[in-house]
């Protein structure tokens, strides 16, 4: 669904995540639940709501986990890793200060794993790997090609 030229997933979410309570609830009191669509509206708008809110909610908490590891090696690294690690949380840091203006829309993603936290959206991607920390930002498209000029000696 597009609203206002932005992608918005909010009303499939809410779907999504109603039939998931619904399923779990039919399940522990063996009753079945109404469709989504049968809801009341002021159910809905709760739904609604809590789609909004979820990728906001569960990035926030997969960032801060992030931090606290960083913060974690800053203590036991030295040198230019602690930089590295103290750039480290004040990324994550702006990322979790902003996140009124991330994660919204489309073109995000946030891949969490054990060894890897990968936070991209509209082409810029922020990796966060035990011991390396990279940014990568998208560049604008230009009709005008790169110059590559070699060094004098």
């Amino acid at each position: 669904m597009t609203t206002n030229n932005q992608c918005n997933h909010a009303q499939a979410i809410a779907r999504e995540m109603y039939h998931s309570y619904a399923v779990g609830k039919s399940d522990y009191k063996e009753q079945i639940m109404l469709q989504y669509d049968d809801l009341p509206d002021d159910d809905k708008a709760g739904w609604l709501n809590v789609a909004e809110q979820a990728l906001p909610i569960i990035g926030k908490h997969a960032l801060g986990d992030v931090r606290d590891y960083l913060i974690g090696q800053t203590k036991t690294s030295t040198g230019w890793k602690k930089a590295l690690y103290w750039a480290g949380v004040g990324i994550v840091g702006a990322i979790l200060g902003g996140w009124g203006m991330s994660l919204s829309g489309c073109g995000h993603n946030v891949d969490v794993t054990p060894g890897r936290t990968e936070v991209c959206k509209d082409g810029s991607c922020l990796v966060l790997e035990p011991g390396h920390l990279s940014y990568s930002q998208a560049q604008p498209a230009t009709d005008t090609p790169p110059i590559v000029q070699a060094a004098k000696k």
